[in-house]
Order: C-alpha cells, then structure tokens, then sequence
C-alpha cells in the first residue's frame, strides 16, 4: 500500500495521470450473457460470460445452463427464466459480478434453476439494490422453448435500450425502409431476421389495419415473409419452416433427461 502510494505521489509530480481501467462485468460459472442494453450478444454457443462497460447506465441479461454430476452422468440443468440486472450508474474502475449458492450436482442445479438468487458485487463487495438491482422475468404461460426476452421486456417498459443500440437500430431500419421503398432494388447484401426489426416495421405500420386473406390481423411472420418474396402483405407464407430455436430447446432438454426418461420418450415416439 505505501509503494503504491508513493507511485502515485510521484505521478502527481510528475504531471503523469494513470489511465482508468474499463469497467466490467462478468457472469460466473454455468451463467451466460445472452443480453446487453436492448441488444443479443450472440448465439447459444457464443454467448460470452465477461463483457467491457461504459460509464452510465446498463442493462444485463443472463441465462443459467450447465453440466452437473448425476450419477455416472453428465446432465445439462438449466433455468426457464433469466435473471434481469439494471445497473443504474457504473464507473470506471468497476468490476462487478454475482455468486449465488454452491450447486454439487443435478438435482441441487435443478432446485436452483427454480429458484434462483444470488448476490450482486463491485470488486468483491456486496453492493445496495440502488447501485445494482435484479429480478427474474418469468413467464405467465409457464415453460417455454422459444421465447423472446427483448419482446418480455419491452412489453412490460422494463427494457432499457442504450443510445449506441438505439442509434445503430435506427440505422438498420433505414436500410430496411429504403430496401422496401425501391421496389427492393436497394437492399443491403444482407438482411439478419431479428424481433426488434419485426417489431419496429409493424409498429410503423399500425395505422394501415393490414390484415391476411383471411381476414386475420398481420402478424410479423407474414409481414417479413412477403417483404423477402416481394409479395403483397395479406398473403401469408406459404411453406412451414423448422423453429430452429424451438428445436434446439427440444434436444437440450432431451439431453438432461435421466436414461430411463429418454427411453420412455423414444418409446412414445415411435407409437406416435
């Protein structure tokens, strides 16, 4: 402490100032980031565990999923609901995490997933629920596969979407109007399907009443799938496609079943 000082004491001399490190935030073991101030950050293998943060306001995003010991197996345990963190004001130099309970095996992984809590910390001190605060998103339909955390959110006016997402939203939704507005002769090289682009282009067009065929009011997936075909809006689309979010959902809870389980389910498959 004291030959940090006099460094520090020197620098002041010295007319030297140290540069602040970034501010951080880091998921522990079997947590994952899935999202930051109103925007993914990756895929279900990509998603990162520590991330960099700009003074100011956040939001974090995470998901528990691991392997646990059950008997001689591996078993993956994994929550249904996220855990939501708002972190009003960071600054530089913070370095902020959670813990939560010792998870020894499955069966205590799976008691955790149920109920989860943990205790959020800024370089290793507990810190008050007004400079950090969490609660868990849970779903009134109870388990689900696929659902959308960023369309929860925002339908609740619990998301937070910072100035950089906003701004680069904006950006990607002018592409998309210009793409539609030229007859579809000025569309970018690569258009990503995301709910906040399906969202945003319904939202600009509430006031249109647009309905299917059928009578049915639009829904995103028509909109979207007549915008890539250059078809009228009130036809809906035609060939059903794999839920490759639904389906990866399905394998991963296949793969935490017990042995006997997943005997008794190919069982059923093969009847049905």
């Amino acid at each position: 402490m004291k030959i940090i000082s006099s460094f520090l004491a020197g620098c002041a001399v010295l007319g030297l100032s140290l540069a602040a490190e970034a501010a951080t935030f880091a998921a522990p073991k079997n947590y994952s980031i899935i999202i930051v101030d109103g925007a993914k950050t990756g895929g279900v293998i990509s998603d990162p565990r520590e991330i960099e943060l700009t003074p100011g306001q956040h939001q974090i995003v995470v998901f528990f999923k691991g392997l646990f010991k059950h008997g001689g197996d591996q078993i993956i345990a994994s929550a249904s609901d996220p855990i939501v963190i708002n972190i009003p004001d960071v600054q530089e130099n913070d370095s902020i995490t959670f813990t939560y309970p010792r998870i020894r095996d499955y069966g205590s992984a799976q008691d955790f997933a149920d109920h989860q809590t943990i205790t959020i910390t800024n370089n290793g001190e507990s810190v008050s629920k007004d400079k950090a605060s969490y609660f868990i998103l849970q779903s009134d339909k109870g388990f689900q596969l696929d659902r959308d955390f960023l369309t929860e959110l925002n339908s609740l006016g619990l998301l937070y979407v910072s100035p950089e997402n906003t701004a680069k939203q904006n950006r990607n939704d002018q592409k998309l109007s210009n793409c539609r507005d030229s007859g579809f002769k000025d569309c970018p090289d690569t258009i990503r399907s995301t709910a906040e682009a399906r969202n945003t282009y319904l939202k600009n067009t509430e006031g249109n009443s647009l309905r299917t065929q059928d009578g049915i009011p639009l829904t995103s997936e028509n909109a979207l799938e007549s915008a890539r075909r250059n078809e009228p809006l009130n036809k809906p689309a035609e060939t059903p496609k794999v839920n490759g979010q639904m389906l990866d959902g399905l394998k991963s809870i296949y793969n935490s079943a017990d042995p006997a389980t997943r005997k008794a389910f190919r069982e059923w498959l093969e009847k049905n």
